[in-house]
């Protein structure tokens, strides 16, 4: 048998990460500390709340169900931030960091998501969007990382916001946009809601990518990809209870973004080696390693991969088969490793 691949050797290895968020607030408000000198919280200043580490503002094991999902992966990324800190400059300075954060990972493409309605609220998509392609253009120039976004459409949002999102997605393209997004409530709030929005998208080019199959079953997977055709699924961990689902997948070569420490915080698997990543895989499913919220749970691509490989027994071929598949799925051509 061949070795379990190294943490070593996944950090060296060039990467393609699919399921990243940009989280906005969070990393405002860490921007924001850092000017006003506020790291330590004996220096806040007044009225100023200390930033405490992102698994103590928000407990997993408070929450259940989707209220989980929506307390961690929402609330606790704002934590308070001023509306002056919105700003193009600061948007920015946030997206070239998280940009060198990847540089730092070998990650030589990646896709970022963005969908905070406070930042499109306060500056507008046109700036806001503006602000990330100029952090794009010198991340490409000064790193070497090449990058796409996708544009987060909120289904507790409805379907109206859901349509302008995809219109301002379509007005972004030469910014960088490569593809929405369709998250939040997916037992509550259904694709097919969003039928009209996504065709949009589809119609213009833009890959689609839907979160399903995380809290809800493989309804929402079967709908997402026959329905409103999407090329990739986030998370998507629950098509394995439908065999039939499974052999729809693999057959349109539909990927799946699991995003293992994300599943683990929000209960939906016990442990890494529960995750079904090898009946997946067995079955012929697409499958890619992402990090989905590195800042809010402590972790980054390389960790996800070798928690993987640890769990599963991959070897170097196997997680270069992983990342490979995300190079394959991204929705924008992928730079050749020199």
């Amino acid at each position: 048998m061949m070795p379990v691949a190294s943490l070593q050797f996944i950090r060296e290895l060039p990467k393609v990460e699919l399921h990243l968020h940009l989280e906005t607030s969070l990393r405002l408000r860490r921007l924001a500390e850092r000017r006003r000198g506020a790291s330590d919280p004996a220096r806040h200043p007044p009225g100023w709340p200390a930033l405490s580490p992102p698994s103590h503002i928000a407990d997993p094991a408070r929450f259940t169900g989707y209220d989980r999902l929506r307390r961690l992966r929402y609330l606790s990324r704002a934590g308070s931030i001023a509306d002056e800190w919105y700003t193009s400059e600061n948007i920015e300075q946030i997206t070239y960091e998280l940009l060198e954060e990847a540089q730092r990972q070998h990650i030589r493409y990646v896709e970022v998501r963005v969908g905070g309605r406070r930042g499109f609220a306060l500056l507008g998509a046109p700036r806001m969007l503006d602000a990330m392609a100029h952090a794009r253009a010198q991340a490409e120039a000064r790193l070497g990382v090449h990058c796409g976004f996708i544009m987060t459409i909120v289904r507790e949002r409805g379907p109206e916001e859901a349509e302008q999102r995809v219109r301002e997605a379509i007005a972004g393209r030469g910014g960088g946009v490569v593809g929405v997004d369709l998250a939040g409530d997916e037992q509550n709030y259904p694709p097919a809601l969003f039928a009209r929005p996504l065709g949009l998208a589809r119609d213009a080019g833009l890959g689609i990518t839907i979160h399903a199959g995380e809290f809800a079953g493989p309804a929402g997977v079967w709908t997402a990809v026959a329905h409103l055709g999407a090329r990739r699924i986030g998370h998507g961990i629950r098509a394995v209870e439908d065999p039939e689902l499974l052999t729809r997948l693999r057959d349109r070569a539909v990927t799946l973004e699991l995003c293992p420490t994300s599943n683990l915080h929000l209960g939906l698997c016990p442990s890494i080696e529960a995750l079904p990543l090898r009946r997946l895989l067995d079955a012929g499913v697409p499958v890619t390693v992402n990090s989905d919220d590195p800042l809010l749970l402590h972790t980054d691509l390389s960790r996800e991969l070798h928690a993987v490989a640890t769990a599963f027994s991959l070897d170097g071929a196997e997680v270069t088969s992983l990342v490979n598949n995300a190079a394959r799925a991204a929705f924008a051509p992928v730079p050749a490793v020199p």
